[in-house]
């Protein structure tokens, strides 16, 4: 069983209003981003506070999500291999990762965007997101599962959501990915890994809105994004969603994971 970072009693978003902070200068949300053209996103991005390294690795897909929701990016810091679980720091073996030196393999990254205060400004509320890229043509195209999971200080609220995209000789297409689990502690998504041919390039990401206690700010926070592949048919993929632990079991199956941390 792979060890990595990432009851379901989901706050009613509508229950709470949201109170503007004029201190915060958020930037608003992007009018019509379905349809705006990619410049006018990344332009919104990069008022947001994203750089363009972390703009040109979106799928436009992502770029309309966040652009779509006010907001300001909190700044994430990566931290490789940590064991949330132990919460001492400790180094995971890279075997506990499913790391083999097999290619290709995803790139896992997490993006937060603060979005202003709810509850009359006793909660801060953010956007997160876990992304992946494939840095090459999966060899086995089945279900994988990509992760999430957060501390304790963290309330889900809201419905998650979650998208694959490939990008060929053909054109750009996307496809839902559906939420297969939610607790208070982490979300987990389907991913639906297509056939890509030689040239084709797979993405995708999950959405989830937190709350914070607005008496936390200045203190650091983590979310850990996990994915597991599948590289065997007919087996299932068991994804265990723990405060600051995910655990991936399953024949036939690799799977990684980052930690990023934030300062709320």
């Amino acid at each position: 069983m792979l060890s990595l970072l990432m009851v379901f009693t989901f706050l009613s978003s509508a229950s709470a209003e949201v109170v503007e902070d004029p201190k915060e200068d958020l930037i608003s949300a992007l009018p019509d981003s379905t349809y705006a053209n990619e410049v006018e996103l990344d332009n919104q991005l990069k008022e947001m506070g994203f750089n363009s390294e972390e703009i040109s690795g979106m799928p436009i897909d992502l770029k309309r999500e966040i652009s779509s929701k006010k907001g300001k990016k909190a700044i994430l810091q990566k931290i490789d291999s940590i064991d949330l679980n132990q919460n001492k720091g400790n180094e995971l073996n890279p075997d506990q990762f499913g790391i083999t030196g097999l290619v290709p393999t995803p790139i896992l990254s997490g993006y937060a965007v603060y979005s202003g205060t709810s509850n009359n400004g006793k909660e801060s509320i953010y956007q997160v997101y876990a992304t992946y890229y494939w840095d090459g043509n999966p060899e086995v195209y089945l279900t994988d599962t990509l992760a999430m999971a957060w501390k304790e200080a963290a309330v889900p609220t809201g419905t998650a959501n979650g998208q694959h995209t490939l990008v060929d000789s053909i054109g750009s297409r996307s496809y839902s990915s559906p939420v297969q689990t939610q607790k208070v502690s982490g979300t987990a998504w389907n991913v639906d890994i297509k056939y890509a041919g030689v040239s084709g390039v797979q993405s995708g990401w999950g959405r989830q809105e937190l709350r914070y206690l607005t008496s936390l700010r200045g203190t650091t926070t983590a979310i850990e994004v996990g994915y597991s592949h599948r590289t065997v048919p007919a087996f299932v993929t068991a994804v265990s969603l723990n405060f600051g632990y995910i655990s991936f079991s399953g024949v036939g199956q690799f799977s990684y994971g980052n930690r990023f941390t934030f300062i709320l």
